[in-house]
């Protein structure tokens, strides 16, 4: 049985569909089997699969069957990677409860630290697992350490790793494909690689 993994973020523009698309291209790299399943309305993970083949199946679903549907793709896949819709609602509070773990992305701002507590707080009532990732991190300044101080001390466990502002998430995303396609040496490739490990000890964890 694999394992299903849900990123959700109450504050748009916090990069999960992003992080979602470049975890599941380094899995595939390594060899997993990788679902996805678009429950954003926005639909912007199934917009980047139709612009190119990274080796992820994407799922086509309904509200009423997103709960079926993510159960069924754990029965024939390494791992199910589910974009959850921004706003909280009765089909994210089903994804957080049939899910293994929560990764929220956090951009290291006041606001952004919020809407994280918020969405944290709806996968401690699901009883599911949560990991925070800061994302955008900007090369100085304290902000980053202030956020994740601020996170930790309200309860939440964030992530060792950490992705930059790089143009290079974007531009891979934007050729339907990721940084990883890009380039298979750039930092921005390395960044994905560390929070991949990172992950992967978490899930192997919570498999136990």
């Amino acid at each position: 049985m694999g394992q299903i993994i849900t990123f959700a973020q109450q504050k748009g523009g916090a990069g999960k569909t992003t992080l979602l698309t470049h975890l599941a291209h380094a899995w595939v790299k390594a060899g997993k089997s990788v679902a996805l399943i678009d429950l954003d309305p926005q639909q912007s993970l199934s917009f980047w699969a139709s612009l190119g083949d990274v080796g992820a199946d994407l799922i086509e679903t309904k509200d009423y069957r997103a709960g079926g549907d993510m159960r069924a793709a754990a029965k024939t896949h390494d791992y199910v990677l589910v974009d959850c819709p921004g706003t909280a609602s009765s089909m994210l509070e089903g994804a957080l409860r049939d899910s293994d773990l929560l990764v929220a992305p956090c951009q290291p701002t006041p606001l952004d630290a919020w809407a994280t507590g918020k969405i944290l707080d709806m996968a401690a009532k699901a009883k599911t697992p949560a990991r925070v990732v800061m994302n955008r991190v900007p090369p100085r300044g304290t902000a980053t350490e202030e956020t994740i101080a601020g996170l930790r001390k309200s309860g939440a466990e964030v992530l060792k790793s950490r992705l930059g502002n790089r143009v290079a998430f974007a531009k891979g995303m934007s050729n339907g494909t990721t940084a990883l396609g890009l380039a298979a040496k750039s930092v921005a490739t390395e960044e994905i690689r560390m929070l991949k490990l990172e992950l992967d000890r978490v899930l192997k964890k919570l498999a136990q």
